[in-house]
């Protein structure tokens, strides 16, 4: 929700965005949002400001689109607006993050306590409040605080802590052979403050405290400066706060992790909020009431994970009738088919395609395929599933995971097009858990069917493995299926959602694996009651599908 060529070329997250967006407009560098101050100075009524958006539902990019050819803020004009509003339509960052809550709820003059929270598309929440609650520090990151602390005449003692951060992590880069590895956070901990030649924690905590305050010292002046001012130093005494806080607890995971781009290896130091209870239940707890709603999750499984029975409220889980006619919808799993790795064979890969080639057979315009991870999509093209996309007259669509969000808005479009071409239609080839599986809606023919290929697991890293062990403690030996199945089979029931998304659609739902039988149980209800178990023999999938689309 912004327009300023500042901010956009940060790339900064959202926190970190409201700093600088806080400088510009004290600085009055932000053209957008002093030209919405004097529009707004000459109105009595907020609304005033831009009446056309009350003419009809507006969402935020057309939003922006006005703003853009008025040259005014759209992020404080929503806000301006909000005070007049009853209903706000917000993203989860808003409530869950607890800086921009703060800042929000200020801004429109209301408490927690007068709210009432409808979170739709709930089963993200757990993600998000785990997310909002970590850390990461990296290369870059430090190179940038030490660039500052040189500039800014910082102590000698800050930027050796910067350059002993710094040979940590480059020596970790060279020597890690696996992407991910747990830190001992009391080992490292003590290893800092040693070569720092601090005597104890106490004296370490300190110098945190100095560090912190003298980032607010180089913000003030940058800012009487008319500088833009990113708070990395801040943020680096934060990360060792938090750090300092949280290393003794079991709801916290420490870890270095590897990634790569561009052939270019990179490592990031974590510290990984295990528990999404320590966001979710003070904001349960604050708010009026509230109502969660999902089409995929296990409410079980979610009270627990949210802490709604620690909310002191009472609470009740409805599951509603689903609005889909059943005659419309066609939900299968197939036998004969296991992607566990043992399995990931060539003939595994081969039979495969071969059931995928009977799918694409029955199917008329676009077909959707959602593999578990990129090691079974890469697998299925080496494969040689394009010749069986070609031969059904369909276009091949990949998803890739080096592709701007733009450029892959651009393929989804041209996907989507395809339903209504003379030829077939297209096949979109992606991966459970993606922007294509789960935050894209294809609704009428833009996807007839929806095949989930293998049963989407994470790999079972430290992390994963840490998850486990912690809820197995706090949910009565519940690790595993809390931490481990239930993101799995979230992320294929969010993929197997994508082709109904109106009461009209009609859509066939394919769970290529047959271990999808022994989790039956967590198979979205609305899937459920209409499955169907096609045996592992050829031409079956045919003979059950084929009428469907050709009555």
């Amino acid at each position: 929700m912004c327009l300023n060529e500042t901010i956009l070329e940060l790339k900064a997250d959202p926190r970190e965005s409201m700093s600088v967006c806080s400088d510009l407009r004290k600085n009055r560098n932000c053209k957008y949002f002093i030209n919405l101050l004097k529009k707004r100075e000459n109105l009595d009524n907020p609304i005033l400001i831009s009446p056309e958006i009350f003419n009809q539902p507006f969402d935020a990019d057309v939003l922006l689109e006005l703003c853009r050819e008025k040259n005014l803020c759209p992020y404080f004009l929503s806000k301006f607006l909000l005070t007049e509003m009853k209903v706000v339509i917000c993203n989860y960052q808003w409530i869950f993050n607890p800086f921009i809550r703060q800042s929000f709820l200020k801004f429109i003059g209301k408490e927690l306590e007068q709210c009432i929270l409808v979170l739709d598309e709930c089963h993200n929440v757990v993600d998000v409040a785990t997310d909002v609650n970590s850390l990461t520090i990296t290369p870059y990151s430090l190179r940038l605080c030490l660039r500052d602390l040189e500039s800014y005449r910082s102590t000698t003692e800050m930027q050796r802590f910067v350059n002993i951060l710094l040979n940590h992590l480059e020596k970790m880069k060279g020597t890690m052979n696996v992407d991910e590895k747990a830190i001992d956070p009391e080992g490292v901990l003590n290893k800092i403050i040693k070569k720092m030649g601090l005597p104890d924690l106490t004296k370490f905590n300190n110098f945190l405290r100095d560090l912190y305050d003298f980032s607010t010292q180089i913000h003030e002046e940058k800012l009487a400066s008319g500088e833009i001012s990113r708070d990395y130093i801040g943020n680096l005494a934060d990360f060792w706060l938090k750090w300092i806080r949280t290393y003794t607890q079991d709801s916290y995971f420490f870890s270095y992790n590897i990634s790569r781009r561009k052939d270019k290896k990179n490592i990031s130091m974590e510290i990984v909020a295990l528990d999404p209870r320590e966001i979710t239940i003070p904001i349960l707890k604050s708010c009026y009431s509230s109502l969660h709603l999902s089409g995929t999750v296990n409410p079980y499984v979610y009270s627990n994970l949210v802490g709604l029975n620690q909310s002191g409220k009472s609470y009740k889980a409805i599951i509603a009738k689903s609005p889909f006619d059943k005659k419309n919808i066609k939900a299968l799993i197939i036998e004969g088919i296991n992607t566990r790795r043992e399995n990931r064979t060539t003939i595994m890969y081969k039979k495969i395609i071969e059931r995928i080639d009977e799918i694409l057979y029955c199917t008329p315009a676009n077909v959707g395929i959602f593999c578990a991870s990129y090691k079974v999509l890469t697998s299925l093209i080496a494969n040689d599933i394009e010749s069986v996309v070609r031969k059904n007259n369909k276009t091949l669509f990949v998803e890739e995971p080096g592709l701007s969000a733009t450029q892959n808005a651009y393929m989804v479009k041209d996907f989507k097009s395809m339903a209504e071409s003379t030829e077939r239609g297209g096949v979109l080839l992606g991966v459970c858990g993606g922007r294509n599986s789960e935050g894209e809606d294809y609704p009428g023919k833009t996807m007839n069917s929806v095949i989930i290929v293998g049963l989407p697991y994470h790999l079972p890293t430290p992390r994963i493995n840490a998850k486990i062990e912690y809820y197995d403690d706090v949910f009565d030996k519940q690790g595993w299926n809390f931490a481990y199945l239930y993101p799995a089979m979230q992320r294929a029931n969010q993929a197997s959602g994508r082709p109904i998304r109106k009461v009209t659609d009609k859509g066939a739902i394919i769970f290529m694996d047959s271990r999808f039988k022994q989790k039956f149980q967590w198979i979205a209800d609305w899937v459920k009651k209409v499955i169907e178990i096609i045996p592992d023999k050829p031409n079956a999938i045919i003979q059950n599908l084929y009428p469907f689309w050709n009555k």
